[in-house]
């Protein structure tokens, strides 16, 4: 199978990223030069709110820059190696079952030779069955012990292949798939390689657009990136390991988290990592707000889980720029924070008849609109190194999905204070309950104070 190969930048793509970012970042000092002039300041408490709120902004801007500066894809090792290899996929009670099907003949039919593991926490009979007819190694266990990751854990016990593929059940491979990435463990020292995590159901909602609309660039130039820096993410599904580096660290990392805590441990532990920015699997993006909304509570809850726990007991084994990368990837979840603090700015200024700042509104705009053009147009810029073309533009149902999804990142926060715990479940793969109100109630709630204060 042929698949879309995407070019490094050359020299001058490079010093042009390079020197777009130089001037994005002379725009951002000019910005603050002349807005830090605390004369202008009418309301202390609200003008250091705002001034939290745009001091956030401008951390994650700089840190995506970080991330567009050193572009690289990986060359395809010339390799004759032919290791064993075994493929786990997992199942869990209530997942739709011919999906799973369509997944596991899938995974059969993949040319390189393998062993096809079902990980089955629920010992369906039906799934039983399936295995035996087309030679599955299916695999149950007694307890659901660190969920996703116990499961797979589990049928490790008794797979002996040198490399292990991991998929989804609802992520369908390609024949080649195998093929393709085995000759990036060419150097011993690599320890796992990731590949693009790519949708199918783009089409079948609005949110499922949105949700996938959030992973083009991080899929495209940021992961890209992370090749050179050495700080690439594993996902947890389309993911090959080393087995020997599985072992190194006891198998899976458990955790809501888990993949994040699985490439965290092998990353201290000195093995290497790898993205081939191919599409070599597609699967579902979470369809409705339900769905949405439970993956990013699970997400937000462990990802920050592990900056308070795990990260600081690995961190004295990470390089530098590893050390950067697990210390911040984690604060993309303080958004919900952020984004309740710039919906109080407003109420709090129309209750209270009191603004932040009493500066020339026109003298602003001079000294904001080349910050906003820098982002604009580094954004655009890098869309060269997307996965493909159609994944290029504003992507602002993406970015709307990501503000009314504040209240769930508060939540995943206040869980992790309070240390509450969040069941592991699997995003769900078909959904099609109506979304309840009661989860949009803050953004409903908010809404109506708006409206109240517009026409009061």
């Amino acid at each position: 199978m042929k698949h879309k190969r995407i070019k490094p930048p050359s020299k001058w793509e490079k010093i042009m990223i390079r020197s777009l970012i130089v001037i994005g970042l002379l725009s951002i000092v000019n910005f603050f030069y002349w807005f830090l002039d605390f004369k202008l300041i009418e309301n202390q408490i609200l003008y250091w709110l705002l001034m939290s709120l745009i001091l956030f902004d401008t951390f994650r801007v700089i840190y995506i820059w970080y991330h567009y500066w050193d572009i690289s894809i990986p060359t395809k090792p010339q390799s004759s190696l032919t290791p064993t290899v075994d493929v786990f996929t997992t199942y869990y009670p209530g997942e739709p079952i011919d999906m799973l099907k369509e997944t596991l003949l899938a995974i059969r039919q993949m040319n390189y030779p393998h062993t096809t593991y079902l990980c089955d926490e629920e010992d369906n009979q039906e799934l039983k069955r399936f295995c035996e007819e087309h030679h599955i190694v299916h695999v149950i266990r007694s307890n659901r012990i660190d969920a996703k990751a116990g499961n797979i854990n589990n049928a490790l016990k008794q797979a002996t292949g040198e490399i292990c593929l991991i998929l989804d059940p609802d992520h369908v491979p390609d024949v080649d798939f195998i093929e393709e990435i085995l000759p990036y463990f060419d150097d011993s020292n690599i320890g796992f390689v990731q590949t693009v995590q790519s949708y199918y159901n783009l089409h079948e909602s609005t949110v499922a657009r949105a949700a996938a609309e959030q992973t083009f660039h991080f899929y495209g130039p940021v992961m890209m990136c992370m090749n050179s820096y050495g700080t690439v993410n594993a996902i947890g599904a389309n993911c090959m390991f080393r087995r020997t580096a599985l072992d190194s660290i006891g198998g899976h990392a458990a955790g809501l988290s888990e993949d994040m805590h699985t490439a965290m441990k092998l990353h201290a532990k000195g093995w290497k990592s790898i993205y081939v920015p191919l599409v070599l699997s597609a699967g579902l993006a979470p369809a409705t707000l339900t769905s949405y909304f439970k993956q990013q509570l699970k997400w937000s809850r462990g990802t920050l889980e592990l900056l308070v726990t795990a990260f600081p007991k690995l961190f004295n084994k990470l390089t530098l720029r590893q050390k950067l990368h697990y210390g911040i990837l984690p604060f993309h979840y303080l958004t919900g924070l952020f984004y309740m603090i710039s919906i109080l700015i407003p109420i709090v200024s129309l209750l209270t008849s009191a603004t932040p700042w009493r500066g020339n509104v026109v003298n602003f705009g001079l000294i904001t609109i080349p910050v906003l053009i820098s982002i604009l147009g580094i954004r655009f810029y890098v869309q060269k190194w997307v996965i493909n073309k159609g994944e290029r533009g504003m992507h602002l149902l993406g970015g709307l999905l990501m503000q009314i999804t504040w209240s769930i990142y508060l939540m995943g926060l206040f869980y992790m204070i309070i240390r509450k715990k969040v069941p592991y479940l699997p995003t769900v793969k078909e959904d099609d309950s109506k979304t309840s109100p009661y989860i949009v109630m803050p953004n409903l709630l908010i809404c109506f104070i708006c409206c109240f204060l517009k026409f009061k």
